[in-house]
């Protein structure tokens, strides 16, 4: 049986070549087939940008003749929390492959990454954040911790709550510690959102400092957090204005994201015996 490791989907080949990385390193250590997709776009990426190996997505799976030969579906999300994409999109769509074979198909979603009382994701941010710091001899940066944004203030307190974790595992290593958004909704009832990056800068700007940390609270590169992606083009003037600007990698390929994948196998299997 395979598990399909999905992420929302993305054009950017360096975004598949990563989840597909992460898939190997998970089939390795789990000893499970891991099939790494996007659950769209990710099929429409030129094959030649990914080494030759087209990419697939869930949407163009399930319309295909392999999905009509299963009987039994295992999704492993690569979210951090439960964004409509898994909640709302993937259920819509097994079910509707589902009912191809009434009675005889069956599917699974498996829990997004952050889990209540779990510091692993954490403890991933606070690593990454502290390498930085000591590769680019960082003194107590302020760090902004930043996610895309999210119509959902339950997808937000994941962040919060991680940040929360986060900072007090630095402590005094750090200055001020911000989460924020890259991105949101104009609406008020968006406002948990706020600050945005770009608004949250401006103010650390004009308070004087000098050295700030970004903290990518993404998974993968693709066009947000990857080499010339929105958050880059965000922090450009103002590393131009003279003020120092570093950015941590991204959370996907920590080994503590690896953990918390292997685990939701383990846990997967242990019920199915």
């Amino acid at each position: 049986m395979h598990y399909f490791l999905v992420d929302n989907g993305s054009l950017r080949a360096n975004s598949v070549l990563q989840m597909r990385r992460i898939g190997l390193s998970l089939a390795q250590s789990s000893g499970v087939s891991v099939v790494p997709c996007g659950l769209m776009h990710s099929h429409k990426i030129d094959p030649s940008e990914l080494e030759g190996e087209p990419a697939q997505s869930m949407q163009r799976f399930l319309e295909s003749g392999e999905a009509e030969s299963l009987d039994e579906i295992r999704v492993l999300p690569f979210f951090l929390g439960p964004s409509l994409a898994i909640t709302e999109w993937l259920p819509e769509n097994l079910n509707a492959w589902k009912a191809g074979k009434p009675g005889r198909r069956r599917y699974r979603i498996l829990d997004p990454l952050y889990r209540e009382g779990d510091e692993r994701l954490a403890q991933a941010v606070s690593q990454l954040c502290r390498e930085t710091i000591g590769r680019t001899n960082l003194n107590r940066p302020r760090v902004a911790m930043v996610d895309h944004g999210t119509p959902l203030i339950r997808v937000n307190q994941v962040r919060e709550t991680v940040g929360k974790e986060a900072r007090a595992i630095m402590g005094d290593e750090i200055g001020e510690f911000v989460t924020c958004s890259m991105e949101r909704r104009p609406d008020p009832q968006f406002d948990f959102n706020d600050p945005l990056l770009e608004t949250l800068l401006a103010r650390w700007v004009r308070e004087g400092a000098e050295e700030i940390l970004v903290s990518q609270f993404f998974l993968l590169p693709g066009r947000h957090a990857g080499p010339g992606g929105d958050l880059e083009k965000i922090c450009r003037p103002f590393e131009q204005s003279g003020v120092r600007i570093e950015r941590t990698g991204n959370l996907g390929e920590h080994h503590l994201i690896g953990d918390i994948l292997s685990e939701r196998i383990r846990e997967d299997q242990a019920e199915r015996s």
